[in-house]
């Protein structure tokens, strides 16, 4: 239990440097994601961002509005 505690605090230690861009609904809507396709490139946001791109067919729809490419013309 004490291991799993570590890691988890070890990983959103690491990703604090990644809160520093984007907004608070990017991040609710794209971190899952984020961690299931793009892990290695946690912490660093323009990676996470082009990984994220790359995956676009896979990740969540509300992650997916996110990107400007995608949002709807008005």
């Amino acid at each position: 239990m004490n291991r799993l505690f570590i890691s988890v605090f070890f990983l959103v230690g690491l990703s604090l440097p990644a809160y520093t861009q984007g907004t608070a609904e990017q991040h609710a809507a794209c971190q899952e994601d984020a961690y299931k396709w793009c892990p290695h490139e946690v912490p660093d946001a323009d990676e996470v961002a082009a990984c994220l791109r790359r995956n676009m067919k896979w990740i969540t729809p509300a992650c997916q509005a996110q990107f400007p490419e995608n949002q709807k013309k008005r």
